[in-house]
């Protein structure tokens, strides 16, 4: 089933925008993109962000596997906020793992997580900061973005 098609997407990633521009403020944003899909939709986050804001956010690719390579995130600006971005966010347990990898947090003003799906069911204690779409699913459901040509297409949930 297709909980969020292309166009549904988009203009979730363009309210979430908004609302990690009003947490900002003035102060720097730092978008820190989660695996392979988190850092598709942080590059969408980008585009729109470029369009609201003054200041343009960097954005870098991170991992919750220690054996793939993250970019290295430069220790922050004074005034500046952390936004780690991902696709779908349940236990929480991936989330959990790449936060821990990521240097000078306690340097960051805020640490905001923003994902495009909430499932619930976290077994992490971590929540999500912005939230595009909320899904409450079973245990046995299973909720995908597919992507084409490095771009977002569809969200589906599937047994």
């Amino acid at each position: 089933m297709i909980l969020l098609n292309e166009q549904r997407i988009y203009r979730t990633l363009k309210r979430m925008a908004y609302q990690i521009e009003e947490e900002a403020k003035s102060a720097d944003i730092t978008l820190a993109g989660l695996n392979n899909r988190g850092f598709i939709l942080t590059n969408v986050l980008l585009q729109e962000l470029k369009t609201i804001r003054n200041k343009c956010p960097e954005i870098y690719r991170i991992y919750d596997e220690p054996d793939k390579p993250s970019d290295t995130i430069p220790a922050p600006s004074d005034e500046s906020i952390l936004v780690v971005v991902d696709d779908v966010i349940f236990s929480g347990g991936t989330m959990f793992r790449a936060i821990r990898n990521i240097p000078d947090l306690e340097r960051y003003d805020k640490i905001l997580t923003a994902v495009l799906v909430d499932r619930g069911h976290r077994k992490f204690p971590v929540m999500a900061s912005i939230v595009g779409y909320h899904a409450p699913t079973k245990l046995n459901e299973h909720v995908e973005l597919e992507t084409e040509n490095k771009h977002p297409k569809r969200v589906v949930l599937t047994n």
